[in-house]
């Protein structure tokens, strides 16, 4: 039940979110509707009422199905392959049936586009670039990143032990700030001749683009600080965690509906004359597809988001991985168990301690042992700081009362267990499926 609790307070959220994100897109932003570019006359128009009116109900009804599903997960056991493979299947279903009704309108507002003549025909589309409204912008310093990294770097002197975890964190911030300079693409938001519209949408969308990810930048550097110096505080550092994440959620959800309501408000009355319209290349309103656009990342039309070409090999490839990554998810459950079920086995030559579970192997030199010790239950409060932590296998750093840190590998219901100190002050603590072989191991050892 705790897990049910903990993974419904992680996604219940989700269908709320989507369902407020999609709702907003009936809304007119740069001429915009539901992936849709439309004449100002048609905010009017009976018929695209309808099917807007339809689009709303239909996500609010999907979404709604969506969170009274997320309830009845907990009627699945305790199981834990069982309860991640439902979830796991909800989370599917989450990303996946609420754009079922805004295809459905996207196809249905094209449809009255063409009946009533708003769109244009094939021979008098044109592309058009006012190089005029090509806005002056100076880039964000990659400095102002940079502080976030290191202090993530900073930190492996507090705590060596988690020195992959903290360079993680530090690569991040060195992502972000390849993401912000390099993942956007320098393309005038052109909506129609005003070439002074064009230059301040523009610089709206790149100045909120920048801060989203200077936002993820530092929140990277207090998770990191949170696991550092909250390690030994288990339910502490989990709110906290949660409270971060929460935190980002709220202000990044916030730049992008802000700079979604300064598209709606600046281009309330655009749409009146000439005005772009580049519907053809999206699929759905969705997907971009262009042949003949060289790009491979490119902006989303509404908010600050940025998406891929699918008519570009690589693009094709991102999107595949996408779709199989999805596909995969109801057998993460079936996955994990096999890995919280695999064998451990520990073996002692004359050189090393050999402690080994599927992929993961210790090696532990003989001659560098100071002390080891046979241990009938688990060290106080042994929690995990990265790794993995299940009912039968737990793997990798952990910290405990009398041990400040330690690396584990072992099945916690199967006793005893070796803890053994290495000269270097440094702590193992091992266990196998088979009680006796550990305590043949520690036999060998004290001789």
């Amino acid at each position: 039940m705790t897990m049910n609790i903990i993974i419904w307070l992680c996604t219940c959220w989700m269908p709320i979110i989507i369902c407020i994100s999609l709702i907003n897109e009936t809304k007119f932003k740069k001429n915009i509707t539901v992936g849709v570019t439309l004449p100002y006359e048609a905010r009017e128009d009976v018929d695209v009422l309808r099917i807007l009116k339809r689009y709303r109900r239909g996500v609010e009804g999907v979404c709604a199905m969506l969170f009274v599903l997320s309830l009845l997960c907990f009627c699945f056991g305790s199981e834990k392959a069982m309860l991640i493979t439902v979830w796991m299947i909800w989370i599917d279903l989450t990303v996946i049936l609420p754009y079922v009704p805004y295809a459905i309108a996207n196809i249905k507002l094209k449809e009255i586009k063409a009946k009533k003549g708003w769109k244009r025909a094939d021979t008098e589309r044109t592309e058009t670039v006012n190089l005029s409204a090509m806005p002056s912008y100076s880039w964000i310093s990659p400095w102002i990143f940079a502080p976030a990294g290191l202090i993530c770097l900073l930190l492996i002197f507090f705590d060596p032990s988690m020195f992959f975890m903290y360079l993680i964190f530090a690569g991040c911030c060195a992502y972000f700030w390849f993401s912000y300079r390099y993942l956007y693409r320098n393309k005038a938001e052109m909506v129609d001749e005003n070439t002074d519209l064009t230059i301040v949408l523009s610089n709206i969308r790149r100045y909120n683009w920048g801060k989203t990810w200077i936002l993820c930048s530092y929140a990277m550097s207090v998770y990191a600080a949170i696991m550092c110096f909250f390690a030994s505080y288990p339910v502490v550092s989990m709110i906290m965690l949660a409270a971060v994440t929460a935190i980002l959620c709220v202000c990044t959800y916030r730049i992008e509906f802000k700079t979604r309501h300064l598209q709606e408000k600046l281009t309330e009355d655009s749409g009146r004359k000439w005005y772009a319209d580049e519907d053809d290349h999206w699929i759905f309103g969705i997907f971009y597809n262009n042949p003949d656009d060289s790009r491979l990342v490119i902006n989303q039309r509404i908010g600050i988001n940025s998406t891929v070409n699918l008519a570009k090999p690589l693009g094709r490839i991102m999107y595949g991985l996408m779709a199989l990554l999805l596909a995969a998810l109801p057998f993460m459950g079936i996955w994990l168990d096999s890995i919280g079920t695999q064998d451990i086995s520990m073996q002692l030559t004359e050189p090393q301690l050999t402690v080994r579970s599927g992929s993961t192997v210790y090696r532990i030199e003989t001659d560098e042992i100071k002390e080891a010790v046979l241990m009938d239950a688990l060290p106080t409060n042994l929690h995990r700081r990265m790794g993995t932590g299940m009912d039968r296998y737990l793997e990798g750093k952990f910290t405990a009362d009398e041990i400040d840190n330690v690396t584990v590998l072992l099945d916690p219901e199967v006793s005893p267990y070796l803890l053994i100190q290495m000269e270097n002050e440094q702590y193992y603590l091992f266990g196998t499926r088979d009680g006796e072989e550990v305590k043949t191991v520690y036999a060998m050892l004290k001789k």
